[in-house]
């Protein structure tokens, strides 16, 4: 089997999902983090892929998130290339949230976002896992970075909001196709009304 990469949620928003050597863990929004053993549980929304044979190498002394935005815009060539990452480093700051989970009718989640748990960590190890969208799919895929974090323990994680690392060692990804899954039979789904002219905006705040 190939080495897969996800980040994600699981159904209802429960959490922040991250899949790593074949192994799924969830954590919730108390900070509690565990390993996924029941592969029926249902995600409304996933990033999946394999490593890639296109990718570089990336061995930083020091990398913060407005280093890694900078190397971004040095790589020109793939400005508008899905792009992913996965790296080991210590962390000398961490700063993860989690979603709490949701229950009908839902709220925007620009709105949950504003009362998610956010959780600050010093002095840890672990991966850095996530996805490059570029501007190009604005409303498909989040623009800029979205990261997720596992320690090295597996007792912490989250969606990254901010961090501090050192002894980096990993790689970007890049990738020629971007397939998307939707789910055609639910309901909820195919009778939502996009706010296409603030989705952006919207993804934006959520994101961040």
């Amino acid at each position: 089997m190939s080495t897969i990469y996800q980040h994600g949620t699981m159904d209802e928003l429960d959490g922040e999902v991250t899949i790593i050597e074949n192994s799924v863990y969830q954590t919730k929004a108390s900070g509690v983090t565990k390993k996924i053993t029941d592969l029926s549980l249902k995600t409304p929304f996933a990033s999946i892929h394999p490593q890639s044979e296109l990718h570089y190498l990336l061995q930083e002394k020091f990398l913060t998130f407005d280093s890694l935005n900078n190397i971004s815009k040095q790589h020109q060539s793939w400005v508008n290339l899905p792009a992913s990452i996965q790296i080991n480093a210590s962390f000398s700051k961490l700063k993860v949230r989690v979603a709490p989970k949701q229950m009908k009718p839902y709220p925007p989640f620009v709105a949950v976002t504003l009362k998610q748990p956010v959780f600050n960590y010093e002095n840890v190890s672990g991966t850095l896992i996530g996805d490059f969208g570029p501007d190009l799919y604005s409303g498909i895929m989040a623009s800029g970075w979205h990261l997720h974090f596992l320690s090295d323990d597996r007792k912490i994680g989250g969606h990254v909001l901010d961090f501090n690392a050192s002894d980096v060692f990993g790689r970007i990804d890049l990738f020629n196709e971007l397939n998307i899954a939707l789910p055609t039979h639910n309901s909820d789904f195919n009778n939502h009304e996009a706010d296409i002219l603030n989705i952006r905006e919207a993804i934006d705040a959520a994101e961040r």
